[in-house]
């Protein structure tokens, strides 16, 4: 006798997955970005020099993991229908 098929991963498990996931890329891109900067552009990026730079700083990795989330739950949504 064969063990069922687990379930499908539930939509708030993959949303929150896809938040950390997506907020971690979010902050390796600005770090990537700054290092980037720092090493290549033989330019630091003084993020108490310029508001806009503080707020993309922020912004970003933050734009990331809500996309992150809505990636995981769609993704978790589709697993979750039958095959036609």
């Amino acid at each position: 006798m064969s063990a069922p098929p687990p379930p499908p991963p539930s939509r708030f498990v993959a949303g929150l997955v896809g938040l950390q996931v997506g907020g971690a890329a979010g902050f390796l891109l600005t770090e990537t970005v700054g290092a980037f900067c720092a090493f290549v552009l033989d330019r630091a990026l003084h993020v108490d020099g310029s508001g806009a730079l503080l707020v993309a700083y922020i912004a970003v990795p933050l734009v990331c993991a809500v996309l992150g989330a809505v990636i995981g739950v769609r993704c978790a949504g589709r697993a979750s229908r039958p095959y036609r």
